[in-house]
């Protein structure tokens, strides 16, 4: 897979896990809905507790990508959606730690795919404080 993070001197250094966009060539792009942090019976997990949330949202991302044949690290964008900004920011090196596949190694390393977080006041599921869509790039 051809894959090259767009960066630029002329843009603003993040100081978080993104980068401004992600060019790809060949192979064939898989869109997937947001994953919601609930497990197999449909119960929420990690309610109050965002570290759990986001754990639970990456490993039913992870299942999903497998089933479609792809991996966290064939992921090129991604849109967040989260009812606390601030607390997910305040993350970024903890997921970067625990998810470098997904966050890239260091929160200002620019090796995220490109990324876009949205700020909510509710999310469609009980007790969710996030929410994750991704596009991967499969061969």
């Amino acid at each position: 897979m051809a894959r090259e993070i767009i960066r630029s001197d002329e843009l603003w250094t993040p100081i978080w896990p993104y980068s401004y966009g992600t060019r790809v060539t060949g192979g064939t792009l898989l869109f997937m809905a947001g994953a919601i942090s609930v497990d197999k019976n449909g119960n929420t997990v990690g309610k109050g507790d965002m570290k759990a949330q986001i754990r639970q949202v990456v490993e039913n991302i992870k299942i999903a990508l497998k089933a479609a044949g792809a991996a966290l690290g064939d992921i090129v964008n991604m849109r967040i959606y989260t009812t606390d900004v601030d607390q997910i920011m305040s993350l970024a090196e903890w997921r970067c730690q625990n998810f470098p596949e997904l966050w890239g190694g260091k929160p200002t390393a620019q090796e995220a795919p490109s990324s876009t977080l949205v700020g909510v006041t509710k999310l469609g599921y009980d007790g969710g404080m996030v929410e994750i869509e991704v596009v991967a790039h499969l061969k």
